[in-house]
This record gives C-alpha cells, sequence and structure tokens, in this order.
C-alpha cells in the first residue's frame, strides 16, 4: 500500500511538471497574403479576409498584408471583402499542416458591392518555406488510389522501406526510428519483442496500427528530411495524418470491399496430391511397398496386416494432412486455407449536431477480415480501426476537440506481414506445416483519448493545451494442443519426411500479457511576433506505467520456467521535453531556426552491479541452481538528456526556383526490450541495460525546386550520420545462462556502440492537381551502412585477455534492407462519364477515376561467400533480382436520387511479379548465384543420390515461400455515400 501511494504521488507529480511542459504537435496552418488594387498595384489597407465557414478571418494591415493562424488542414473558399470593390473568391485554397500557403488578390474597384468575382485558386509553382523534403496527399489522391491502408500510401515515398515483418524504415534508419501521429497523437509501439526472442530481432506487423480507414483521412505528410524542433524521438523522420473533421452539413460513406477465395502464395497448394509427401503416402499400395520391404515374412510376429496398415497407419496419416470436414481444423490445425474470402467494412459520417453549428462531429471506422497467406492457427487476422473527432467552437476565442480511438488487430504471434517470411508460423518454421497448433493467437489493442483546448489571446497568439492517454495491450494465448502420444496421430515413421511432429506436451509456443498506459501532457504557444517573425515554443510531459509478462516453452504460469524461457518487467518511465523554434518568413529568405531539449529516465530497479544482477531461479529439469545467484542490491538510473540544434532555410529564386539547406541533430529514446526486458533460461539469457542513453542521427541535406508550369521538380541530397546505435553484447557473470556456456555463462545486453550511415539523392516530380492527370514519381539512389566497435564479449576485469578476441572491428558493412535503386510511381485519370457517353451517344452522370501505383526496387542484398575464408571478409557483395509491382484501382462515382454511388476495382499485382524471397543457408546462396537454382526447383537426377535427397527436402519444405509477395489479387468495392 506504501509502494502504490508512493507511485501514484511521483505519477501526479509528473502529469503537474507535464501541464508547463511541451507542445500539443498537433498540425496545423497558416494563411498569409497581400491585397492590391487591381488597376494601380497599390496595397490596400483594412480589406476583410474570410475563411468561408468558419471563425476565421483577418484584416489586411498598411501595407495591405494579412496573415490567419491556427487553421486546421484542408480545403477551403476564401474571400476578400471591401466597400468600394467586388468581393474576390478564390475556391479549392489546399491548406498544409505546419505551411504558410500564401493566397494574394487583386481587387477590382465596382459600384455595385455585391459583384463576386471567382477563381479557383493557382498552384503555387514551388514550396516557399520548404526547408527538408516533405511529401503531402490531401483526402482526394488517397481514396482513389490502389491502396488497403495507409500504410500502403506511406510507401509511396521512396526514401521509405516496409521490411520484412511489417515495420517501416525511412532513409535506411530503424524500424522505430519513424514517428507516425494522428492528429498530434504518437501512435506508439512499446512492445517490439517476442518473449524469449528479444535478442534476434521485433515481432511482426508493429505498424498495423498506422493503417488507418482512408475515408476519415484529410491529409498525409511524410517529411524524411528533417524536421523541427517541435518533433521529437525520432531520428529518421516524421508521418503525419491529419483527420477530418466534421462540416456545417451531413456526409456519410459506407463501403464493403470483399475479395474472393482463392490461393495467396506462388506454387501448389500446401496439402494434398500435388505435395511430394502426398506423392511419396498418399496412396496405399505405397504404404504396401513399406510395410513388404521392412516385413519381408508375412509369418512374421511383427508383420503388419493390411486391415491394421489402412487403419493405424494410412488412414491416420491421411486424416492427420487433411483438412477436416467442412473446412473444420482438424486436431493438428490442417485446414483448406483456399476457401476463405477477405471482406472489408469501412465508414465515415460526420457532421453538425445541434442548430448552433458550433458543435461538429466525424466518426470512421474499419473493419477487416484478412486471411493468413499460408495456413495459421488463426486463419484470418482481424483488424479494427474507429475513430471519433468531436469539435466544440465554444466561442471565436476557444476551442476544443476530443478524439477516442480505438484499434485492434487480432492474428498470430508470427503473421502480420504480407512478407510470406512472416505469413504464419510456417513462414518461419516451415517443417511445422502440419503442427499449426503450435502458434499463439495474438490480441493487440490500442485505445487512445485526446483532449485539446486552443485559446486565442489575440490576433497573432495562441495557445494550445493537450491531455492523451494510450494504453497498449498486447496478448498471446496458449491453447491446449494434442499430445505425441494420443492415439489420433500415426506413429512416427519415414512418412513423416523431415515434418514438425508433436514436441510440446502441454502448451503452445507463447504467453504473453502486456499493458501499458501512457499519459501525455503539452502545452503549445504560438505567436506571431513581427509579421516576419513566428515564434513558437512548449513543454511536453510524458509518463509510462509499462508491464510485460511472457513465458514459452513447455512449463507455464511461474516466472522461473521448468524449461523455455520467461521473461517480466514493470516499470514508470517518464520523459520530459522543450523546445523553440522562430519561423523567419522574408520575401527572399524563409528559415525555421530551433533548439530542443529532450530527458528521460527508465524509473525502475535496475541491478547496482551488471557483473551481479540477482537470480532466483532453478536449473534445467528443476534440479539446483548452481551458479552464484548474485546480488539483490538495485539503484535507480540516471536521467539522460540530449539538446538539438535544428536549421533549415529555404531561398525562393523568383515564383519557379527554391533552394534549401537543413542541419539537425535527432535523438530518439531507447526501447523498452532493450533497456527493462529480463528473459531467464536456467540463468539469464538477456537483460536490458538501465544505462543506455539516446541513439542519435545529425542530418544534413541540400535541396532544390524547380517549377515547370504545371509541374514541380524537387531534387534532395543527403547524409544522415548515426551514433550511439543500440547493438548486442555479453556480459560474462556467473548467473548468466548455464545452457548457452556452462563453462563461461553469459547474458545479452545492449550497447550503444553502434554507428553508421545513410547518403544518397532523390528525384521527385508532381502534378498533384488538376485534369484528366495527376501523378506523382519518386525516384531514389542511397547506400546505408552500419557497423560495431568494442567488445562484444564484456567481463568485470576491463583487461581480460578474453574480451580481445571477438573485439568487434571498426567496418561497416552494407545493411541487409539496403535498396539502392527505389522508384515509386502514382497515376490518376479523372473521367466525367458526361465525356464517356458522348463517344456512346448516352448522357451519363457521375465520373470514373483509374489509378496505378507502380513500384521497383533494388532485390536484397546477400552474401556469396562460396569458402569459409571469403566468409570471413565480405558482407552483402550480391543482390536478388529486382522487384516491381503495378497495382490498379479503378472507381466509378454515379448520383442516383440525392445519394453517389461507389462501385469499384482493385487488382494487386496486376502483372503478377515474382520476389525472390531472401534464403537463409550460405549453400542455398550459392546454388542460386552459380547455378540458378531456388526452393521451387524440382529436384533431378538420380533418386538414390544424396544430392536428389537434399534437393528434395529442400524443394518439399519451401516451394511455396521461394517468392515472398502475393500474386494477383482481384478485389470488389460497393459503396454509397451522401
Amino acid at each position: 500500500m506504501h509502494r502504490t501511494l508512493i507511485r501514484l504521488i511521483r505519477g501526479v507529480s509528473i502529469v503537474f511538471i507535464g501541464i508547463i511542459m511541451l507542445p500539443a504537435q498537433t498540425p496545423k496552418s497558416k494563411l498569409a497574403g497581400m491585397v492590391t488594387d487591381a488597376r494601380s498595384g497599390e496595397p490596400l489597407p483594412g480589406v476583410n479576409i474570410i475563411i468561408e465557414g468558419t471563425y476565421w478571418g483577418a484584416a489586411t494591415d498598411l501595407e495591405g498584408e494579412y496573415y490567419i493562424l491556427n487553421i486546421q488542414p484542408g480545403t477551403y473558399t476564401i474571400q476578400a471583402q471591401m466597400i468600394g470593390y467586388s468581393t474576390m473568391v478564390q475556391r479549392d485554397v489546399r491548406l498544409v499542416a505546419d505551411r504558410t500557403m500564401v493566397v494574394n488578390f487583386e481587387m477590382q474597384a465596382s459600384i455595385e458591392e455585391t459583384d463576386v468575382v471567382e477563381v479557383v485558386a493557382e498552384r503555387i509553382p514551388v514550396i516557399r518555406d520548404l526547408t527538408s523534403t516533405a511529401k503531402n496527399l490531401v483526402a482526394e489522391e488517397i481514396q482513389a488510389a490502389p491502396i488497403e491502408g495507409l500504410r500502403q500510401i506511406m510507401a509511396l515515398d521512396a526514401g521509405l522501406t516496409q521490411n520484412p515483418n511489417g515495420t517501416i524504415s525511412m532513409r535506411g534508419g530503424g524500424a522505430f526510428d519513424t514517428q507516425v501521429q494522428i492528429n498530434g497523437v504518437e501512435q506508439l509501439n512499446t512492445n517490439t519483442g517476442v518473449p524469449g526472442y528479444n535478442q534476434y530481432g521485433e515481432k511482426s506487423n508493429t505498424s498495423w496500427k498506422y493503417d488507418f480507414n482512408p475515408l476519415g483521412v484529410e491529409q498525409l505528410e511524410i517529411i524524411s528530411g528533417g524536421f523541427s524542433a517541435q518533433y521529437g524521438n525520432a531520428q529518421s523522420g516524421i508521418i503525419k495524418v491529419v483527420t477530418r473533421e466534421g462540416s456545417e452539413r451531413l456526409t456519410a460513406d459506407v463501403r464493403i470491399e470483399w475479395r474472393p477465395a482463392g490461393k495467396y502464395h506462388f506454387g501448389p497448394y500446401l496439402y494434398g496430391d500435388q505435395t511430394v509427401e502426398w506423392q511419396k503416402w498418399g496412396t496405399f499400395d505405397r504404404w504396401q511397398a513399406w510395410r513388404d520391404e521392412k516385413y519381408p515374412d508375412p509369418t512374421a510376429r511383427e508383420y503388419i496386416s493390411d486391415d491394421s496398415l489402412r487403419t493405424y497407419y494410412y488412414d491416420k496419416w491421411i486424416a492427420n494432412h487433411s483438412p477436416g470436414a467442412d473446412n473444420q481444423s482438424n486436431p493438428l490445425g490442417v485446414y483448406d486455407y483456399r476457401q476463405l474470402t477477405y471482406k472489408r467494412y469501412l465508414f465515415g459520417v460526420g457532421g453538425p449536431l445541434g442548430s448552433s453549428g458550433k458543435l461538429r462531429f466525424f466518426v470512421s471506422g474499419e473493419y477487416r477480415d484478412k486471411p493468413v497467406r499460408v495456413p495459421s492457427v488463426e486463419r484470418s487476422q482481424k483488424y479494427h480501426n474507429y475513430n471519433l473527432n468531436v469539435v466544440y467552437d465554444f466561442n471565436p476565442n476557444n476551442k476544443f476537440k476530443l478524439m477516442a480511438q480505438y484499434q485492434a488487430n487480432y492474428g498470430a504471434v508470427w503473421s502480420g506481414s504480407d512478407d510470406i517470411r512472416w505469413a504464419s508460423v510456417i513462414g518461419q518454421f516451415p517443417t511445422w506445416k502440419y503442427s499449426l497448433v503450435l502458434e499463439s493467437p495474438k490480441e493487440e489493442i490500442t485505445t487512445t483519448q485526446s483532449f485539446s483546448w486552443t485559446h486565442i489571446v489575440s490576433a497573432s497568439t495562441f495557445l494550445e493545451l493537450s491531455l492523451w492517454h494510450q494504453q497498449e495491450r498486447l496478448i498471446e494465448r496458449n491453447l491446449p494442443i494434442i499430445q505425441s502420444t494420443d492415439p489420433w496421430l500415426v506413429s512416427a515413421g519415414p512418412w513423416d519426411e523431415n515434418f514438425r511432429r508433436i514436441v510440446y506436451e502441454f502448451t503452445s509456443l507463447y504467453a504473453l500479457d502486456s499493458r501499458t498506459d501512457v499519459w501525455n501532457l503539452s502545452l503549445d504557444y504560438t505567436s506571431q511576433w513581427t509579421k516576419r517573425h513566428q515564434l513558437k515554443g512548449g513543454l511536453r510531459g510524458q509518463y509510462w506505467d509499462t508491464r510485460y509478462n511472457g513465458e514459452s516453452g513447455a512449463r507455464l504460469n511461474a516466472f522461473i520456467a521448468y524449461s523455455g524461457f520467461a521473461e517480466y518487467y514493470h516499470a514508470y518511465p517518464y520523459s520530459l521535453a522543450a523546445y523553440v523554434q522562430d519561423r523567419m518568413e522574408f520575401e527572399s529568405m524563409v528559415a525555421n531556426i530551433g533548439l530542443r531539449f529532450d530527458a528521460f529516465n527508465l524509473n525502475f530497479d535496475a541491478p547496482a552491479d551488471r557483473f551481479s544482477p540477482f537470480y532466483p531461479g532453478a536449473g534445467q529439469g528443476g534440479g539446483p541452481y548452481t551458479g552464484d545467484l548474485g546480488s539483490t542490491e538495485t539503484r535507480k538510473p540516471d536521467t539522460k538528456y540530449a539538446l538539438s540544434p535544428r536549421f533549415g532555410l529555404s531561398f525562393p529564386i523568383g515564383e519557379h526556383t527554391a533552394f534549401r539547406l537543413q542541419y539537425g541533430h535527432f535523438y530518439s529514446m531507447p526501447r523498452f526490450r532493450h533497456t527493462l526486458s529480463r528473459t531467464n533460461w536456467n540463468g539469464w539469457r538477456m537483460y536490458g541495460n538501465a544505462d543506455l542513453g539516446f541513439s542519435k542521427t545529425i542530418n544534413y541535406e541540400v535541396g532544390v525546386q524547380q517549377g515547370f508550369g504545371i509541374y514541380r521538380l524537387d531534387l534532395a541530397a543527403y547524409y544522415n550520420d548515426r551514433i550511439k546505435q543500440t547493438v548486442v553484447a555479453k556480459v560474462h557473470t556467473p548467473s548468466g545462462s548455464y545452457q548457452e556456456s556452462p563453462q563461461d555463462p553469459y547474458y545479452l545486453t545492449y550497447e550503444n556502440k553502434g554507428y553508421g550511415a545513410s547518403r544518397g539523392f532523390e528525384i521527385s516530380l508532381e502534378k498533384p492537381m488538376g485534369r484528366p492527370w495527376t501523378y506523382r514519381l519518386s525516384y531514389s539512389f542511397a547506400r546505408t551502412s552500419l557497423g560495431e566497435y568494442g567488445a562484444i564479449d564484456i567481463y568485470r576485469d576491463p583487461d581480460d585477455i578474453r574480451s580481445r578476441v571477438t573485439r568487434r572491428s571498426a567496418n561497416d558493412f552494407i545493411i541487409a534492407e539496403d535498396r539502392t535503386h527505389a522508384l515509386r510511381t502514382l497515376a490518376t485519370y479523372h473521367l466525367p462519364l458526361s465525356n464517356l457517353g458522348q463517344w456512346i451517344g448516352l448522357n451519363l452522370p457521375g465520373a470514373m477515376t483509374l489509378s496505378f501505383i507502380y513500384t521497383a526496387q533494388s532485390g536484397t542484398p546477400y552474401t556469396y561467400a562460396p569458402s569459409f575464408e571469403q566468409a570471413q571478409l565480405v558482407s552483402n557483395n550480391r543482390r536478388y533480382p529486382l522487384e516491381a509491382r503495378t497495382d490498379m484501382n479503378w472507381t466509378t462515382t454515379i448520383p442516383i436520387g440525392g445519394y453517389r454511388v461507389v462501385l469499384a476495382l482493385r487488382v494487386d499485382n496486376l502483372f503478377n511479379n515474382k520476389w525472390l524471397t531472401p534464403m537463409y543457408s550460405a549453400e542455398d546462396n550459392v546454388k542460386w548465384t552459380l547455378y540458378g537454382l531456388t526452393w521451387d526447383t524440382p529436384p533431378d537426377g538420380d533418386p538414390d543420390s544424396e544430392s536428389y535427397k537434399q534437393q528434395e527436402l529442400i524443394y518439399m519444405q519451401n516451394y511455396y515461400r521461394t517468392y515472398r509477395n502475393i500474386p494477383r489479387a482481384v478485389y470488389f468495392t460497393l459503396g454509397v455515400g451522401f
């Protein structure tokens, strides 16, 4: 009770500290410009500038200039009104988050003040205030694109890479070095490991929560070339999603998407007569031949009669390897995955609440039932995303906004990515093809509540206070499974063909219950100090309550496992930050100069001596633990600090050219699995390092924009220097894992001794507005390398000679995820159906949109080393073939009786391109390099030879995952809206 009270007081204190801390970071836009007399060119003071349908407005000053701050990003109609002049109206003015949109007016004198002159807003040839590489997409482009969710539209940035497990990387950065925000709320991922396997890499599909419903999105911005001081805890980039707010009228959209049943991997069906094992054992005569060879004498006591052979062997083998009746799983989990269909439901509804127009809402939701590519215990992944925005314009000076969000993903431990290697447990372990029950079902649920209050102090100053709470919960369940002695199973024998049999008697692979609550309290201050200087500053406090309890292996429900892994931690980290920045806007220069301060404390009990962490467990087989139990003495980790200068300049030259320079320091906190996590395995197998500090990237970029009429060309060259990155090390201690090294036990941990660099250039060409074509093309040429230094093996005595044997040489190598060349293209064609109707002599209302995405990138690097000596000298010296893909979306919108009916056809991988899956063994890579042999190459030659048997085994267990991407998939959509 005493400890609970102390924690409560500590938590409340952190929250109150946060009240005077960092910005809400809710994306806002700024509108500015000049109003002049159309005839004389003289500036006009006192002109009223009004944004239709909002409270926002301003009046021009003596120089005819105006600005309006704190505008929700979106597309607006702007009016300019003045006595003695016609009202000027500019429509389709698109305001982008954190940008200044310049809209100028030339007023025409008129006796009739009711005269209205309307124009469509001109497209700006270059973005004057762009000080780093960024791309912005609006709702119309996103909804027309051939995508399933926002993750695919994010990948249109050539500098962004989707990793095999579903995470995203930007310009060679780590999977969690890019921050994704929805309405300023960070989409956190605190659970980034699998129980017992934290030292091996990230778990799959950690980016599922980025897949926001496209019907609820207003804008998406991807910042990859450095970002201003208001954003922190990210080294590579920021992705900002701005959701829709309700307008003055009620609107609604509902969509249903469906994909027919089918097989969504290349190669034959996994079960049935096309497989090698069925060709060997699928007919009864094969079993008779085996029996006659093994027991040639029918009178022998061991002889198996035909009846017994059929009943106790053949029939059981068929049942073990076949789906149950009506496609029900057999006890091993086998089912016919080709019979499952894809279903997706989306909606977006918004409008006013009440007659005053002050209260508005927008609610969007998505439910997706997506069959897994290859069989898995969960059969399909079920995804939920529901978002509610409520905005209350209390008066012109005060605005309240509430956001509530529910996100859920139901799958299994190894599934979630479209890469075949992460499609299910058999993507990782193909020998488990007939034992699906070993995989654990997984539930991931995130709930978010956000409240913000915007107070306009004056026409030039506003405050924004924001409070948000987010809870992550990850549950992995153990299910009862069939035991190896169960009479339902056929006896072990050559018919197993090296496929895995049941090895765990009591449980499935993992059990996990992880919960994290995060509270964020922010204060943001923005002031247009002068017409040329906009000052912004703020403070933030963030507080976590995070716990992790996971086990794997045969015995569960205890912290110390009989065998396998067990893992537990509960901590209360917090972080504090502050920043200040000045945005200077002159005719010939725009500058963003800022400074950011970050600090964090893990706030948990760490061992006082890393070479003697307390281990209270028992040894293998339940016997006594023979090692040193360590010391129970603990300490609190020190607070870590970072100071980040940020500097960006844009030099507009006329209307069609702008140069830019960007420099900045960017930091990210270490992941909790690197600092808090502790995994036991007869001693400590892995123990997080409480002394890890920030990882750091220094970013340099130079770029130029050039406008060519309706086109915009952007070129950027960059260099990202990474230091203090996290790498694995071994701490040798008596309480380390005895299964790893009985004579010299150690545990795995993490150190800030990694470094690396990304260097490259990007070219993008855009025609983002206009008809009939709009398109975006993005190309990147880049190389990313990583290296490590220092000792791999760490002993108490720093001069221990053993630490020098495995010392890392300070060499860096191209990373495995490096894609030297990457091309991304989005092209959309808009055609009114009336134009089509003229060709066939009919009057057709509505419109048609045809959208294509084409991507191409260098293949995955791999190491070709035909000898042991070469393997010590080279790394990632070859590449697999180019990976290309074309996706298409055709949408027709037809007005019927006040409603919009939507018909759509989406095709993924239109031309059925194949992407070769990286092979795991050096031997397989040699075969591919020299002879072009892949996993789907059938065996050839003498069936009795050893080489034939080895190739047959490789083919049997891998043919379906030879190509990692999905074959052509067709989706049908029906929707209605108003």
